[in-house]
C-alpha cells in the first residue's frame, strides 16, 4: 500500500506536467467509452435486464400462421383449446385491446386511455399480483358478467391521486359506471406493450363464450407458462400435431394451411431489435478500438519522449519494476479519468437517445445510467487503462538506458522498430475507419432508399386525431353515423380547411388485420386458399384529404346512403391480383360471410403502405362508413380518425375541431394528435435512429483517424529534424521532402483502407436484413469511402509535410 500511494502521487505530479497531454487523452477516452455505456445501457435494459414477471424464461406467445399471414392472432376456440394441453402447459392467459375509453365524471376533464380486455387467469400466468385489491374473478369473466376493472397505475396516480380507497369504488368508463376492483403495479405492462409508449390504463374481463367459442374471428393474443424442463420447440411441434388435426377433421379447410407456433417471450420482447443492437454493439466496439489506438500512439511518442527520464531515475536507483508500474499507474488514472467523463457523455447521449429511439425499441423507460453500467463503464476504464499502460510500460522497459544518458537531450530519428510500432497503429486506425465509415454508408443510402417510398398519400399540411364514441351516449348504429356526417361537415366549412375525412385506422400508424372476402359468380377452386384483404372503413373527403389518388371509377360520395346501393372501393394490389387484366368497376363483391350484402366496386384507389413503409402492400377494400353496419351485424364503428388537410399550419386548425367536437359531445376526449408528417416520420423512426448513431460513430472516426496520422507525421518529422536538415545540405529539393514525408503517410493509410475494404466485405454481410435497396457490398460505397479516406489522410500528412520542407539546414545541424 506504501508503494501505491507512492505510485499514485508520483502519477498524478507527472500527468499535471502535461496538462495539454492530459486534457486529449481523457477527452479520446471519454467519447469511446462513453460511446460504448450509453450503447450498453440500451443493451442491458433490452437484452440483459429480466422481464418483470415471475420467471420470465417459462413464458412463452402462442401464434397463429396461414396462407398470407406469417404471424397473426388466435380465436377463442383455439385458445380453449390450447389450455387443454396441460403435459406442456401450467396456463395460458389471454387478452386482446379493445381501443381506447373515455374516463368521465369526478369533475375532471374527460380523458381517452387505451383499454385491455383479459382472462381472470391472466395475471396469476405472469406471475404478478395486483398492487391493490384483486384481479378478477371467474365469476366476472363470463358474458354479461359485472362491470368491473383494474386500473394502471399511471391512470390511477394521476387521476385519482394514488388514492388505496378506490379500489371498490364505482367511475365513469365510456359513459357507464364501473367497479374498480385493483390497481396495477407500477411495472406491469402486457407483453406486446413494451414496444410502444402507451401502456393500457384500463382493463376489463374479456367475457369469452366458453360454450360456444368463435373459431374463425382471430383477435386475440395468448401467452402460456411452460411447465418445468419443457422446451419452446417441443410445444410448437405439439401445436403443430393438433393444427394439423384440425384440418384433418375439417375445422380448417386444406387450402388454409392452418398451423401455430409458439415464441420464447424474451425473443417475441426484443427480437425484432436484436440484429441492430448488436451491430451498433460492434460499431461502438470498433470506435473503442480506434480510440485506444489514437491514445497508444500518443502513450508512445510520451514514452519516447522519456528516455533520458527513465535513464535518470535509473541512474538514481530505480529499478525497472518500480518503472513499469508507474507508467501503467499513470494510464489507470487517464483511463478512469476518462470514465469518469465518458459516464457524463454516456448520461447526455442516452437523453439524446430516448428523445430520437424509436418505439420499435423496447423498454425505452428504463434506460438510465445505473449501477450497472457504471460497473461496466468502470470495467472498460480500469481494463483499458491498463492495456494501455502495458503498451507504454512495454516501450519504456525496451529503452537503452546508457545511449539515453549519452545522446542527452540530442534529437533522434527512433529505431525502425519504434517507427514500425506507430505505423502499425496507423494501418489498424484506418481500417477500423474504413469499417465504420462503410457501415455508415450503407445504412445512409438504405435511409435514403426509404425517403424515397412513396407512401400513397401526401403527408404535407394533414393533421389527424382519433375518437371514440362510448355506447353510452351513442348506443346505436345511426347516432354513430349521424355524429360523424356531423362532425364531418363542420369540419370541411372551418377556415382553413381544404378536405376532412374519416377513415378507420391511419395508415402507418397502427397494424390492420383482414377478412374473407368474396366475388359474385367465382367461387373458389377446389384447394385454392380464400380471398382476403384489409378492411377498413372511411367517409367521403377521406381519400381528399389524404391526396391518396383515385386510379379508376369514383370516391364516396353523398349518393352513398346508408340504405342506398352498397358500394366499396378496392385498391390497385386487390384489383391486380383478383381481377387481373380487366376493370373491376362495376363487379360486386361480399365480405364478413353471407350474411353480408353484395358491395358494387365503384373505385379503384392507390396503394398505400399501411402496416409499414417497406412492407409490401396488401390487397384492401374500403366500405362507406355510414354503410359498415349493414356488414357487421348492425354495429357501427365507433373508433375513427379524422384526417384534416389545411392550406397553412394544421395544428392551428386543433382549436377549432376540439370546438367543434365539443359542441356535440362535451365529454368526447380526442386523443392521437399529430401531423401526418409526424407519422410519416415515425414510420421510418428506426432506420433514421440507426443512420444517425452509426454517422455519429463514422465521424468520430475519422476525426480519430485522421488526428493518429497527424500525431504520428509530426512526430516523425520533429524527430528527423536532423536527417531531413542532412538531406537539404546535400542537395535534396524541398518537393523531394515533402513527397518523402507524404510517401511515408500514405502508404500506411493505404495499407489500412485495402485491410479495411477486404474487413468490409465479410463484415457487411451481416447488415443485409438492416438495409433497404441496397447490397451489402454496394459499389458505389466500397469505392466512395476508401477515396474519402484517402482524401482525409492526405490532409492529415500535408501539414507536416509542409512543415519538413521549411525545416533550416544551418539551424538543424547547429543544435546537433
Amino acid at each position: 500500500m506504501p508503494e501505491l500511494s507512492r505510485d499514485l502521487r508520483l502519477a498524478v505530479r507527472s500527468l499535471a506536467r502535461r496538462p495539454a497531454f492530459c486534457v486529449v487523452v481523457i477527452l479520446t477516452l471519454a467519447l469511446g467509452i462513453g460511446a460504448n455505456s450509453a450503447i450498453f445501457s440500451v443493451i442491458n435494459a433490452v437484452l440483459l435486464k429480466p422481464l418483470p414477471y415471475r420467471e420470465p424464461e417459462r413464458l412463452a406467445m402462442i401464434w397463429s400462421r396461414w396462407t398470407n399471414f406469417d404471424k397473426t392472432w388466435l380465436s377463442a376456440a383455439e385458445y380453449l383449446d390450447y389450455r387443454a394441453m396441460d403435459r406442456q402447459f401450467e396456463d395460458v392467459g389471454l387478452w386482446t385491446t379493445t381501443g381506447e375509453v373515455a374516463i368521465t365524471g369526478g369533475g375532471d376533464a374527460p380523458e381517452s386511455v387505451n383499454a385491455v380486455a383479459m382472462t381472470a387467469n391472466l395475471l396469476p400466468v405472469l406471475g404478478m399480483a395486483p398492487l391493490h385489491g384483486r384481479t378478477f374473478t371467474a365469476e366476472e369473466d363470463v358474458p354479461g358478467g359485472p362491470a368491473v376493472a383494474m386500473l394502471g397505475y399511471d391512470l390511477w396516480q394521476r387521476r385519482y391521486g394514488g388514492d388505496a380507497s378506490l379500489v371498490g369504488r364505482t367511475i365513469e368508463i365510456d359513459g357507464s359506471p364501473v367497479q374498480v376492483v385493483g390497481i396495477l403495479p407500477p411495472a406491469f405492462r402486457f407483453p406486446i406493450e413494451f414496444q410502444s409508449r402507451s401502456v393500457a390504463q384500463v382493463v376489463q374481463p374479456v367475457a369469452l363464450n366458453r360454450s360456444a367459442p368463435n373459431r374463425g374471428n382471430h383477435g386475440y393474443y395468448a401467452i402460456a407458462r411452460l411447465r418445468p424442463g419443457v422446451e419452446v420447440a417441443l410445444v410448437t411441434n405439439e401445436l403443430r400435431n393438433l393444427t394439423r388435426r384440425w384440418t384433418e377433421e375439417g375445422l380448417y379447410p386444406e387450402s388454409m394451411r392452418f398451423t401455430a407456433f409458439s415464441v420464447p417471450l424474451i425473443e417475441e420482447v426484443s427480437g425484432g431489435v436484436q440484429l441492430a443492437l448488436k451491430v451498433l454493439a460492434a460499431a461502438v466496439g470498433l470506435l473503442l478500438l480506434l480510440t485506444c489506438a489514437n491514445v497508444a500512439n500518443l502513450l508512445l511518442t510520451r514514452a519516447d519522449n522519456r528516455s533520458r527520464e527513465v535513464a535518470v531515475r535509473a541512474a538514481l536507483g530505480a529499478d525497472r519494476w518500480n518503472i513499469l508500474r508507474l507508467a501503467v499507474t499513470e494510464s489507470v488514472l487517464l483511463g478512469m479519468a476518462g470514465g469518469v467523463l465518458g459516464l457524463a457523455f454516456a448520461w447526455a447521449g442516452l437523453r439524446v437517445l430516448v428523445a430520437r429511439a424509436p418505439t420499435t425499441i423496447p423498454r425505452l423507460d428504463e434506460l438510465a445510467v445505473d449501477a450497472w453500467v457504471a460497473g461496466f463503464a468502470l470495467l472498460l476504464s480500469v481494463a483499458t487503462g491498463v492495456l494501455l499502460g502495458l503498451v507504454s510500460a512495454g516501450r519504456i522497459g525496451r529503452v537503452d538506458l546508457a545511449g539515453a544518458l549519452r545522446e542527452g537531450s540530442r534529437g533522434q530519428s527512433g529505431s525502425v522498430a519504434r517507427r514500425r510500432g506507430r505505423t502499425l497503429l496507423v494501418v489498424a486506425e484506418m481500417a477500423l475507419a474504413v469499417l465504420l465509415v462503410i457501415g455508415a454508408g450503407l445504412t445512409i443510402r438504405s435511409f435514403r432508399n426509404l425517403q424515397a417510398i412513396s407512401p400513397g398519400f401526401d403527408a404535407r399540411n394533414v393533421l389527424t386525431l382519433r375518437l371514440s364514441l362510448p355506447a353510452s351516449r351513442h348506443p346505436t348504429a345511426a347516432h354513430v353515423v349521424s355524429f360523424y356526417e356531423q362532425l364531418g361537415n363542420a369540419v370541411r366549412q372551418l377556415p382553413g380547411v381544404t378536405d376532412a375525412g374519416f377513415v378507420r385506422l391511419l395508415p402507418l400508424a397502427s397494424e390492420i388485420g383482414d377478412a374473407f372476402f368474396e366475388i359474385e359468380g367465382r367461387p373458389l377452386p377446389p384447394n385454392e386458399p380464400g380471398r382476403s384483404a384489409d378492411w377498413q372503413a372511411a367517409t367521403p373527403g377521406y381519400f381528399e384529404a389524404m391526396r391518396t389518388p383515385l386510379v379508376r371509377g369514383r370516391l364516396f360520395g353523398p349518393e352513398d346512403t346508408p340504405d342506398g346501393n352498397q358500394v366499396i372501393l378496392i385498391n390497385e394490389t386487390l384489383a391486380r391480383e383478383y381481377f387481373p387484366g380487366e376493370d373491376p368497376v362495376g363487379q360486386r363483391v361480399r365480405f364478413f360471410g353471407q350474411q353480408s350484402p353484395w358491395r358494387t366496386v365503384v373505385g379503384v384507389v392507390g396503394d398505400v403502405h399501411h402496416n409499414g413503409i417497406t412492407r409490401p402492400v396488401k390487397r384492401a377494400f374500403f366500405a362507406p362508413h355510414n354503410q359498415w353496419h349493414n356488414s357487421a351485424g348492425g354495429t357501427s364503428r365507433r373508433a375513427m380518425t379524422l384526417a384534416v388537410r389545411a392550406t397553412g399550419d394544421p395544428r392551428a386548425l386543433l382549436r377549432p375541431i376540439e370546438q367543434a367536437v365539443r359542441r356535440l359531445d362535451p365529454d368526447l376526449p380526442l386523443t392521437q394528435i399529430a401531423t401526418l408528417e409526424d407519422v410519416l416520420a415515425a414510420a421510418t423512426r428506426e432506420q433514421r435512429f440507426t443512420t444517425g448513431v452509426m454517422t455519429g460513430f463514422a465521424g468520430l472516426a475519422l476525426v480519430l483517424a485522421a488526428v493518429g496520422i497527424f500525431g504520428v507525421m509530426s512526430y516523425s518529422v520533429s524527430q528527423r529534424t536532423r536527417e531531413i536538415g542532412i538531406r537539404l545540405a546535400l542537395g535534396a529539393g524541398l518537393g523531394s521532402v515533402r513527397a518523402l514525408v507524404i510517401r511515408q503517410g500514405l502508404v500506411p493509410a493505404v495499407a489500412g483502407i485495402a485491410l479495411g475494404v477486404g474487413a468490409a466485405a465479410l463484415l457487411t454481410q451481416y447488415l443485409r436484413n438492416l438495409l433497404y435497396g441496397v447490397a451489402p457490398i454496394d459499389a458505389l460505397t466500397f469505392t466512395t469511402i476508401p477515396v474519402l479516406l484517402l482524401v482525409v489522410a492526405g490532409g492529415s500528412v500535408l501539414i507536416p509535410a509542409l512543415r519538413a520542407s521549411r525545416v533550416d539546414p544551418v539551424e538543424a545541424l547547429r543544435q546537433e
